[in-house]
């Protein structure tokens, strides 16, 4: 997330025009809430996410296409496999796995490997998408919120003790 309060998402498909109208739909949707980028394989993606600091640019979301090795790209890794890259670079990572494949294994792979959900390409995909990110969002938000809450508790225990430390010092040095 950056300075601005947007969450960074990113689209990773190797059909142009898809990526396009998808990037569309959720700017329409959301607005200045998402920071969007796009890539046309996963090996961009993840280029972009490894040559920077672990936490600089990092997104809180990525999109992905299940085939991402199509004939322009066919030495390109799938997204089962940059799925679980992913995966192994940061399990806060949320990734909404979409394909044209509407079958049962594909959609268990992908959560299988850690997909947040599995969306198939058809008509009502960018509405499904949009429903998926906001739940995604709704997740992220209470994460950071349970972070912040569990930051302050340990603030306060630390306090505590040193006031307790303190207080024995104290009383110890009086008497």
């Amino acid at each position: 997330m950056n300075a601005q309060g947007e969450y960074s998402v990113f689209l990773v498909d190797d059909d142009k025009m898809f990526l396009t109208s998808l990037k569309n739909s959720l700017q329409q949707k959301f607005g200045s809430l998402l920071k969007v980028s796009e890539y046309s394989t996963g090996e961009e993606c993840m280029q972009h996410i490894f040559k920077h600091h672990p936490m600089d640019d990092r997104p809180d979301i990525v999109i992905l296409d299940y085939y991402l090795n199509d004939a322009k790209h066919p030495e390109a890794a799938d997204g089962i496999k940059v799925l679980r890259e992913l995966k192994s670079t940061s399990k806060d990572i949320i990734v909404i796995m979409l394909s044209g494949q509407d079958k049962l294994q594909v959609a268990m792979d992908s959560i299988k490997n850690g997909a947040f959900e599995y969306i198939a390409k058809s008509e009502s995909a960018f509405i499904r998408t949009q429903n998926t990110l906001k739940n995604a969002i709704d997740n992220i938000k209470s994460a950071r919120e349970n972070s912040k809450y569990l930051r302050w508790n340990l603030y306060l225990g630390v306090f505590i003790i040193a006031i307790i430390l303190l207080d024995v010092i104290w009383y110890s040095s009086t008497h």
